[in-house]
């Protein structure tokens, strides 16, 4: 591969996932042990326009990259000062809020988005490129760790309450209220059950660090998908295929889970040997109940998951092909 200069748009605003921080952080490593990669970050809050200007004069790069939709408007001035250069757009809420970024693809080069099931909009409908990059986990935030008995749980779920999330766990309130449960972030007294379970309900969202805390200390951690538009915002019903960094979160931590079906889940994992999924309530009851009773395959399932996640589901292993899949794009424009 002959060298290739990447220039990363990114609003710098910090938001609980550190999806941003995660991504620059990998890019940063991989430019000390590629050669032929060199990288440089432009944070919209934080930077000028004038130091863009001067950072794309002295750095020169081959490619742009505009990471979410906060960072949009600095596209006019990239195409002024480096007007041959592709820029491509990079969401991370595809197709939850479709509607809220599908406007500005038109002033794109090529698509990033990191659910499959978006790829094909943005071919034919947008007629752009588009590259499937799904989220990845930095093990530094999850890992394995002993954690005291106020973290442990049989079933603990982490996330807000999305509207297709409230009827999954008031469904499941006769079942959660036999077993020592955990359900943190924003938004549960919607639940209909809500007095009911509001002992095990801490109303809040928590940084990284306190998560895998409570995901190393429960026996099943519960992987709820969003719905493909929980929101009504998902105007061309997209469908989601693609596993939400949370899996890959859960995995790190060598905890066991039982992840929402996804059409793409076993194209990362190895089903019911490093992952397991339920299709209905039935089902998630079902396999509750099973992996409970029997610790030494839940553990076994972990693990596999684990080892696979570090070694293939790392932000560090996902930009290492992003840079692969943009210096082919760079490659075939040339043609």
């Amino acid at each position: 591969m002959t060298g290739m200069r990447l220039l990363f748009v990114y609003s710098g605003l910090q938001t609980m996932s550190r999806l941003g921080e995660n991504v620059v952080s990998a890019f940063e490593k991989l430019q000390k042990n590629m050669r032929n990669f060199s990288f440089q970050p432009h944070y919209t809050t934080s930077h000028s326009l004038p130091s863009l200007a001067e950072k794309i004069k002295r750095f020169r790069p081959h490619i742009a990259l505009v990471f979410c939709k906060d960072a949009h408007p600095i596209t006019a001035h990239i195409r002024k000062w480096a007007p041959t250069i592709p820029i491509g757009l990079w969401v991370v809420n595809d197709p939850y809020h479709l509607k809220d970024y599908e406007w500005m693809v038109s002033s794109y080069d090529f698509m990033l988005t990191q659910d499959s099931g978006c790829v094909p909009y943005y071919r034919r409908v947008k007629k752009r490129p588009s590259f499937h990059v799904p989220l990845a986990v930095n093990p530094a935030d999850y890992r394995p760790m002993n954690v005291p008995l106020s973290y442990q749980s049989d079933i603990c779920f982490i996330g807000s309450a999305w509207p297709g999330r409230l009827p999954v766990i008031d469904r499941l309130h006769p079942f959660l209220l036999q077993k020592k449960f955990i359900i943190i972030g924003d938004g549960w007294e919607k639940l209909k059950h809500y007095q009911q379970l509001k002992r095990g309900i801490i109303s809040k969202k928590i940084p990284p660090d306190e998560v895998a805390r409570y995901y190393n200390g429960a026996k099943i951690v519960l992987n709820i998908h969003r719905t493909s538009d929980d929101l009504g915002r998902n105007p061309r019903k997209l469908p989601a295929r693609t596993p939400n960094n949370r899996t890959f979160d859960i995995a790190a931590c060598g905890s066991f889970q039982l992840a929402t079906k996804r059409a793409d889940l076993g194209r990362f994992y190895q089903m019911n040997k490093e992952m397991v999924d339920y299709l209905g309530i039935e089902d998630l009851k079902r396999k509750m109940i099973y992996y409970l009773q029997h610790e030494h395959q839940r553990k076994a399932i972990a693990r596999g998951a684990y080892r696979r996640t570090l070694k293939e589901h790392t932000y560090v292993a996902r930009m290492r092909k992003l840079v692969g899949i943009l210096h082919g794009y760079l490659q075939k424009r040339k043609r």
